[in-house]
């Protein structure tokens, strides 16, 4: 084909990709203005109508839901009265050793479950379906003692003295469903499902006494409807979220959770609401009760956007959930051509001439072709060019926003008072953009800090990614922010500490930012270092340092970026205008991974100790010799590394704990039984813990071996992909 051709074809291709533009056009959708005013419903059949609304007002606007109904009982049960708080009763002295490690949490005093808690003596834990204790201090004679088999799923537990909370998930009683005679399926309508068998999950908070480690014994046992999703103990006192899927098909009977002990319902909550029109419905209900008395506290269901993050100070509970804003297309009317994103493969925009009706009212037929994304060679242009491309970006996102084309996702958080048991709503707040996890948000001298990305689209510009930090008072509104941080990376890792806020980004290149809260009406970065890799995870050593666990990164031959072993690192933050990364381990190549990365409670660190533990599945490319030959597959390596860690010395390897290997032709994601999850000390004694097994060592001497605990679990779930 000649060049003339080529082009000629192009433009025709470009002409028809704005004509038919013309035609799908975004327009903004009329939305309801967002509400602060909470509200509480009286009956069931009062949210049936309101859900029933919901739906239509959708289907004006274009929104089509498929959903599925949920059942269960009715609002109309009498509420317990709520019980005094109780202060909490002190965890009894056990003979066993002076020190021992706690779970690593984000808030002092309050306590996160997880699947592993431990005190001066013994070990509690979940074990796929088994609830475990072992007696472990003394390790020589470490050993299970107890087995309690839970006949659901469990989740997490918590241990406060002679009590154990274990938290599992079930299914209620299964209902028939049916649709409503005579309904019709037609355009705009809802979809019309045959009749079916329908589970409701249910959450069962379990209380054991375990005075007597040996036997323990159920105290209470309390079911609430809905799908378990977080929990926090502060003091005794156990606040627990669950949250249940609300669907909207008309005619069928919705039900909100209750509070159950066996079949005697002991709490039916109220259910508060916001009158706003959200995509998704959940009841999220938080429950309380007193882990030392068995005791139930309080109750309350609120109607909320599905996708919890939750973060939990003394004092507050903050439930955050996105709320999208897409755009509809209007197919119908006469509307101008709009400009035509193409990816030139340079990272710089151009313009083609094509025709444009003088109706439209564009002065210009100039149609500007922009890159949709980031050019693979981004990072090898120089400075200004990437800049350009930025500042090209930036000012495409602010004139979408003008004409109202822009995709949106904003995060809604809600603020509940949590005093001596008493759930309390206090407080809803709004702000662009998606927060990353629970550490994305702190509490902070009254007001809440919160870290978000943004990403705009828009048809005619492409994606355009962004950071921010957002201030908001105790009323929830926003005093303060600081946005379009790191423009096309998106936050890996947060950590607020005290007036500052160290914050990693990550898609190309990777920077560590310092920034200045002191002033929370204006947020400001103090400093920033750019460095190959990034951090999942950021935890404060003292008052200027910080360690990070994450990715190494290399550049590939295409220009893009690699992810290699598991990168320890400790920053220096002492100058906040200069942070600088004093040293850096990595372990494993590509394929390597720790399950500190996704989960906290992985990462095991005491200063005073001068001990950091981290589990690894380590992967090694490297050939190894065997007998008269090379074996080139990749070597898998399943434990934990030991590290002490001083800012004078940085990482010291202490020794290793290994619960496996292997060598094979496939990287394995899933969970080996030698995968290690957790780590504790009792003493002088770490405790390595996998699913098939928890190792004693000597903290002093990790190449011995004091005691290996089998456990009862399940076999391995691999899923293998082959090497390259």
């Amino acid at each position: 084909m000649s060049s003339r051709n080529y082009l000629l074809i192009l433009c025709a291709s470009l002409i028809l990709i704005a004509v038919i533009a013309s035609g799908c056009m975004s327009t903004p959708v009329t939305t309801v203005p967002v509400s602060s005013e909470l509200k509480k419903f009286n009956s069931t059949a009062e949210i049936e109508q309101y859900l029933k609304d919901s739906v239509a007002t959708d289907q004006q606007n274009g929104y089509y839901r498929t959903m599925v109904p949920t059942m269960g009982t009715g609002m109309n049960v009498p509420q317990s009265s709520n019980e005094k708080a109780s202060t909490g009763i002190p965890a009894p002295a056990l003979p066993g050793a002076a020190g021992y490690s706690q779970t690593n949490i984000q808030v002092a005093g309050v306590d996160e479950p997880d699947i592993i808690k431990n005190d001066n003596r013994y070990i509690y834990t979940i074990s796929g379906p088994t609830l475990a204790i072992i007696d472990a201090y003394p390790a020589a004679g470490a050993a299970v003692i107890s087995r309690t088999e839970i006949a659901d799923t469990p989740k997490d537990i918590f241990v406060n003295g002679d009590r154990l909370v274990l938290f599992s998930t079930g299914t209620g009683t299964p209902e028939t469903i049916t649709q409503p005679s005579g309904a019709e399926p037609g355009i705009g309508q809802e979809m019309i499902m045959p009749p079916y068998r329908y589970y409701s999950p249910v959450t069962h908070a379990t209380i054991y006494d375990i005075s007597d480690r040996k036997n323990p014994r159920v105290l209470k046992d309390y079911t609430m409807d809905g799908d378990y999703t977080d929990a926090r103990m502060i003091g005794s006192l156990v606040y627990m979220i669950t949250r249940q899927q609300v669907y909207t098909y008309s005619g069928n009977q919705v039900v909100v959770p209750a509070l159950r002990e066996g079949t005697r319902t002991v709490i039916q909550p109220d259910v508060w609401y916001f009158d706003n029109r959200e995509y998704q419905y959940t009841f999220t209900t938080i429950t309380s009760f007193d882990a030392s008395s068995g005791n139930e506290k309080d109750a309350q269901t609120y109607l909320l956007g599905s996708g919890n993050t939750l973060y939990v100070s003394r004092d507050a509970m903050y439930i955050s959930y996105q709320r999208y804003h897409p755009v509809m297309y209007n197919t119908r009317g006469v509307v101008p051509p709009q400009p035509v994103a193409v990816n030139s493969g340079m990272g710089v925009s151009t313009a083609v001439d094509l025709p444009v009706s003088s109706a439209s009212g564009v002065s210009s037929s100039k149609i500007v072709v922009s890159p949709a994304v980031l050019p693979a060679d981004f990072n090898t242009l120089t400075e200004s060019e990437r800049q350009s491309i930025l500042d090209g970006l930036r000012n495409a996102e602010q004139e979408a926003i003008r004409r109202q084309e822009a995709d949106q996702t904003t995060t809604v958080v809600h603020k509940i008072g949590i005093t001596n048991g008493a759930i309390t709503y206090n407080a809803k707040g709004e702000v662009p953009g998606i927060l990353d996890n629970q550490f994305s948000m702190d509490e902070f001298n009254g007001n809440l800090r919160l870290a978000t990305t943004s990403s705009v689209y828009t048809p005619q510009y492409g994606q355009y990614t962004y950071n921010n930090v957002y201030v908001l008072d105790g009323k929830m509104a926003t005093i303060g922010s600081l946005t379009h941080i790191a423009e096309q990376e998106t936050i890996y890792s947060t950590r607020f500490i005290g007036d500052r806020l160290y914050m990693v980004t990550f898609k190309r290149i990777d920077p560590f930012f310092v920034i200045d809260l002191s002033n929370p009406r204006s947020p400001k970065i103090l400093g920033k270092l750019k460095i190959p890799g990034y951090s999942d995870y950021l935890h404060p050593y003292d008052a200027t340092h910080i360690i990070g666990i994450g990715k190494e990164t290399t550049t590939n031959e295409w220009g893009g970026v690699s992810t290699s072993g598991v990168k320890l690192a400790l920053f220096d933050v002492s100058d906040v205008s200069n942070p600088k990364q004093l040293d850096k381990v990595q372990i494993g190549d590509a394929g390597s991974d720790s399950a500190a990365l996704t989960d906290h409670h992985a990462f095991l660190f005491d200063r005073t100790k001068n001990l950091l533990v981290i589990p690894v599945r380590a992967v090694s490319t490297a050939p190894v010799i065997k007998g008269d030959y090379y074996n080139y597959q990749p070597q898998i390596w399943y434990g934990a590394y030991v590290f002490g860690l001083t800012p004078q010395t940085g990482f010291t390897l202490r020794g290793t704990v290994q619960h496996g290997s292997g060598d094979s032709g496939y990287y394995y994601y899933g969970s080996s039984t030698s995968e290690v999850k957790r780590s504790l000390y009792i003493g002088d004694v770490l405790y390595t813990m996998s699913s098939k097994q928890i190792k004693a060592n000597p903290l002093g001497d990790l190449n011995t071996t004091i005691a290996t605990i089998p456990l009862p679990g399940v076999g391995d779930i691999l899923y293998p992909v082959p090497m390259k």
